[in-house]
């Protein structure tokens, strides 16, 4: 890819391995991280996925058998193994703006081609990204080791239009400024609540991400977000009309998402969106009634 086709963000950078993940703790699911580099998903996802392409195409209609795809049968016994392989996850986020009549809206990003090294040409959920630390520190290694920092980088640098997150000279990213303290204060009282709905596994790539839903009372996120740019580093925010320049969404119901190109749709957006249509009267409840 480097060579052929390298594209706009391309860097090996320290990511977290998931080295072990438990759904069944009473107190809540347990994930466990090790350490990683970015290129250790590119060298082993974009493989199967490229393997399978070809021997799809070669195949000429039939499904391809296993002999063709080495690479996947070595995989397949458990594509969810983490010791058979490594598995950086990423975090996918579904925004959802709650107006206060109780409608929510939603965001997509248009990922283009040659500025995102995965998923390009496709809608993704807005944010996304790999859940690694913002700096070469070791201090950032310890305290980005956090996956709600993981997302408020991302909606900084994808909403806001912030450069990403690097700190190649070391330097970490302080928390207890805007954006992140809004966001952090905006959670606390309960302006925006967030939930993880599980992990998904990509079929194509055999990606690991978690999906998480984060529903914004509309006044806050208006706020937050009152800059929103219409491009980032990656592509284009998909965010319906604008509204006195402030961004308001796409509407969550059953018809705007089946009206959304299905083709076109990352395997995590396409999970998120009727995930959260099968559970929309939960996120979309009125929070001063829920804590009644």
């Amino acid at each position: 890819m480097g060579v052929l086709a390298r594209p706009t963000l391309f860097e090996n950078r320290p990511s977290f391995r998931l080295v072990r993940a438990d759904w069944s703790d009473t107190d809540g699911p347990r994930l466990v991280f090790g350490g990683g580099q970015y290129f250790d998903l590119i060298d082993q996802n974009e493989a199967v996925a490229h393997e399978l392409a070809v021997a799809t195409q070669r195949a000429a209609g039939e499904s391809p058998s296993w002999r063709a795809v080495p690479m996947r049968r070595l995989l397949a016994d458990d594509p969810l193994s983490l010791e058979q392989r490594v598995v950086l996850p990423a975090v996918g986020t579904l925004t959802v703006r709650r107006t206060p009549d109780g409608r929510g809206t939603f965001f997509l990003l248009y990922r283009g081609a040659g500025q995102v090294a995965t998923g390009e040409d496709t809608y993704g959920p807005l944010p996304a990204g790999m859940v690694q630390p913002a700096s070469f520190s070791p201090l950032a290694h310890r305290q980005d080791l956090d996956l709600w920092r993981t997302i408020m980088r991302e909606y900084n640098e994808e909403f806001l239009g912030a450069p990403e997150a690097k700190g190649d000279a070391g330097a970490e990213v302080d928390y207890s400024q805007p954006p992140y303290s809004l966001l952090n204060e905006a959670l606390t009282d309960s302006r925006l609540r967030v939930w993880c709905l599980g992990m998904a596994l990509e079929p194509l790539n055999l990606a690991v991400c978690l999906l998480t839903v984060a529903v914004f009372e509309a006044d806050t996120f208006d706020t937050i977000f009152a800059e929103a740019v219409h491009r980032n580093e990656e592509g284009i925010v998909v965010s319906g009309p604008r509204s006195n320049g402030t961004i308001t969404g796409l509407p969550l119901d059953t018809a705007s998402v089946d009206d959304l190109p299905a083709i076109r749709m990352s395997s995590p957006a396409a999970g998120l969106l009727r995930l959260a249509l099968q559970h929309r009267d939960i996120l979309l409840a009125d929070p001063d009634r829920r804590h009644a």
